[in-house]
């Protein structure tokens, strides 16, 4: 088995200190536990889309304190909004300044302990911001990801997802609403997403973005059992938005421990080791 923890929407500013102390109980949590792997699945930083040079602190900032290894993949923070989006929409320029910092195309392999019994494992992360944009860099996600499933066809393989915007909020394939648009971007890109999961070998799909919590199973198409994690808000904002399912703000944040079994299963603990800060109404069309 092995171990990944993912944390989510860290909203670091170099000129901010308080956002680096309220991620630093949260990584030294992390550095506690030990894990295999550490996944950021976006929103790094607040306002890296425009600074190439936050991207960079930020990298430097986290490589200091993660003891490990670990990838991140670009949330709307880091690279821009959906290109349905009139504020900041994301570009070519933007992606290719945090493949710079940040690389592209993050993914691990962990082949099963005992060679000939178990599983393997690959832990990968797509950028989520370009999907439904039509751009040839939404094309290399989306081959990069048939190109895995392919690989699940050849040998025992099981798949973890990572990207920075949920799938769906209610359930699977439902249109964006100008409620919803600003979480889950074009309907378009997101279904062909879904449309590629393949069914026998991805167990779990973590992502962030909405500033709430949610452990659930997709229900409406036909799979095997998939978990489908939100990852609390390390910055410790709380967000209420419409068409979100907004429950109540909890007292502590802090990041999602996956336990990847050597025979596909997924345990996932909710780790709470920060305080939650305030809550924010948020509505993206004002």
């Amino acid at each position: 088995m092995l171990t990944v923890a993912h944390i989510s929407d860290l909203h670091l500013q170099s000129g901010v200190p308080a956002r680096q102390a309220q991620v630093e109980p949260i990584l030294e949590e992390i550095n506690r536990r030990k894990p295999d792997l550490v996944v950021i699945s976006g929103d790094v930083t607040d306002d890296g889309w425009d600074s190439i040079e936050e991207l960079k602190w930020a990298r430097e900032w986290l490589e200091e304190r993660i003891n490990g290894d670990w990838f991140a993949v670009p949330g709307n923070h880091d690279v821009g909004n959906f290109v349905d989006q009139q504020l900041g929409p994301v570009t070519s320029e933007r992606v290719k300044k945090w493949g710079q910092v940040f690389g592209y195309s993050p993914n691990r392999v962990f082949p099963p302990s005992d060679p000939g019994k178990g599983i393997e494992w690959i832990i990968a992360g797509i950028n989520s911001m370009v999907i439904g944009s039509g751009s040839d860099i939404e094309k290399r996600e989306l081959s990069r990801l048939y190109e895995y499933f392919d690989q699940c066809g050849n040998r025992c393989i099981e798949v973890a997802l990572f990207l920075h915007s949920p799938l769906f909020i209610e359930e699977p394939f439902e249109e964006s609403s100008t409620n919803t648009g600003y979480w889950l971007g074009p309907a378009s890109g997101r279904k062909k997403v879904l449309k590629s999961i393949d069914r026998d070998c991805i167990s779990l799909i973590g992502s962030g973005h909405v500033h709430q919590t949610q452990f659930a199973l997709i229900d409406g198409i036909d799979v095997n059992s998939i978990k489908i994690i939100w990852a609390p808000p390390a910055s410790g904002t709380w967000v209420h938005a419409p068409g979100l399912p907004n429950p109540p703000m909890p007292e502590k944040t802090g990041f999602f421990l996956h336990t990847l079994h050597n025979d596909g299963r997924v345990e996932s603990e909710l780790v709470q080791c920060a305080p939650m800060l305030k809550l924010y109404e948020h509505d993206p069309n004002q």
